[in-house]
């Protein structure tokens, strides 16, 4: 291959991707490296340091090697968001288990900041949970003797999962993360744009372990390949380019459906504050940047992996033609991790009723599908009824090749859907930032074609009452007292 591409990079939860994309857009090869955190107990979730880098590292190379490291214009940077690592800068070892942002152990760090609820979301435009970075961090200060040791050696250093990387690729000569994962660490000012210290102090976390807050698109150094220098030029986290490759420009909504799903509307430069909705950051060019309106759902392809866990293994690339056999679907509350947008409420676990004698696998694939569908509802009905209502929707993600939850999402939503037909949109969104930053015109690049649109398929009287049902399951699914 002589093409000249950005090697872009997707750090994610369950496996890490690249591809070489053109400068115009286009993903000429990809590779994929599988990756899943340990889960040793309810709530728990890790990974080891070393197999996080080297997964990294091995799908970078792979797209390297096969697309000849001396064609690589730039290397873009997106990863999963919350998931922080702690290591000591004198040897570049981990002093403490890589925390996901699906691992709930910090809970009581999150309950003893002294910060109250309406105060860290006026900072962060976040909410005091365990699943965000700063409780993790001052659990694994409490915990972690080799964390404490180069704390008090002074060789620290905290960051993000892509923070950790760049800084491996770059031997130490690059400390940096972007505003959209500085703001997932809980201790980053929204408004100022700058790490807080009341924040940091709340939670025990001394500003001088943090990493350089640079925007998305911007110098992160270089990585060495081969006799090959190759400037790192873009740094964010994974749903805010899927939604930067989507062009989601402001009044637009888009759900991108991976191991959870999001769903984010553009609320343009204007700061929007929403109870039970994260106020977002989107990723920048320079110092400025919109605002995303962002309601996380905890669980979505991870439901299938649960399933699969517990027996009931359902085969994707078949899995529309199984759910059309289904007779009667079971209620399934996809509460992997809790309940997230607009309830946040972790008390909660996974909740399946309507078995019977008759249940077969395709009811249980039925239920997730319409489960998952259900709670994206959820976050969709509660903006409406909050006055905001998106001029258009774009579904993006691996689970969107499902066309049994996208036909379910317009059911239920009541509102045509766009389908992209690329699946990769943090790939392509990490691109564009480093295009941009090479000098590309917006114009430049072609942004992902549309693969279908999505037309409701029942009227809004049957879409209601569906609806309304789920929202009695969910309110017993609530109530039930925990055996």
């Amino acid at each position: 291959m002589t093409e000249r591409f950005i090697a872009a990079l997707d750090l994610g939860t369950s496996s890490c991707r690249a591809a070489a994309v053109s400068p115009d857009g286009r993903i000429l090869c990809q590779k994929t490296v599988p990756l899943a955190p340990v889960r040793r107990a309810p709530g728990l979730s890790e990974y080891d340091a070393q197999t996080l880098f080297s997964a990294q590292l091995e799908a970078l190379h792979g797209v390297l090697n096969e697309a000849g490291p001396q064609n690589a214009a730039a290397i873009a940077v997106a990863s999963q968001r919350s998931t922080v690592v702690l290591w000591d800068k004198s040897s570049g070892l981990s002093v403490a288990p890589v925390l996901t942002w699906e691992d709930g152990r910090a809970a009581a760090e999150a309950q003893l900041c002294t910060l109250s609820q309406d105060e860290i979301h006026a900072l962060t435009g976040l909410y005091k949970t365990p699943y965000f970075s700063a409780p993790k961090i001052a659990w694994c200060l409490k915990n972690c003797p080799p964390a404490q040791e180069a704390l008090r050696a002074g060789t620290l250093a905290v960051g993000p999962a892509a923070t950790y990387f760049i800084w491996r690729l770059t031997e130490g000569a690059v400390f940096a993360t972007d505003p959209t994962l500085a703001q997932r660490t809980l201790l980053f000012d929204i408004n100022t744009r700058a790490w807080s210290e009341p924040l940091c102090e709340a939670f025990g976390v001394p500003t001088s372990v943090l990493p350089t807050v640079l925007p998305s698109g911007a110098e992160y150094g270089f990585y060495q390949y081969n006799g090959v220098n190759i400037p790192i030029l873009s740094c964010a986290g994974d749903q805010q380019a899927a939604a930067y490759a989507a062009d989601l420009t402001p009044g637009k909504c888009s759900i991108n459906y991976g191991t959870g799903a999001f769903l984010l509307y553009n609320a343009g430069r204007e700061a929007k504050r929403l109870p039970g909705m994260l106020t977002s950051l989107a990723v920048s060019e320079d110092s400025e940047s919109d605002i995303l309106l962002e309601g996380p759902v905890n669980a979505a392809g991870s439901v299938f992996m649960w399933l699969n866990e517990c027996g009931v293994a359902i085969d994707m690339a078949s899995a529309d033609a199984l759910i059309k056999t289904a007779q009667k679907p079971v209620w399934l509350l996809p509460a992997l991790g809790g309940l997230g947008a607009p309830y946040w409420d972790f008390s909660v676990s996974p909740v399946i009723a309507g078995l019977s004698p008759l249940t077969k696998k395709a009811d249980m694939a039925a239920g997730a599908v319409r489960g998952v569908a259900f709670s994206v509802a959820d976050v969709a009905y509660y903006l409406r009824k909050s006055g905001l209502d998106p001029v258009q929707t774009s579904v993006s993600g691996g689970l969107s090749r499902l066309e049994s939850l996208v036909q379910f999402q317009a059911d239920i939503l009541q509102r045509e859907l766009t389908v992209l037909e690329e699946t990769e949109g943090t790939l392509l969104g990490a691109a564009r930032l480093a295009a941009r930053r090479l000098g590309a015109a917006k114009d430049a690049w072609n942004l992902p074609p549309v693969k279908r649109t999505v037309q409701p398929s029942i009227f809004g009287v049957e879409a209601d009452k569906e609806y309304q049902n789920w929202r009695k399951f969910v309110e017993w699914s609530k109530a039930k007292p925990a055996l």
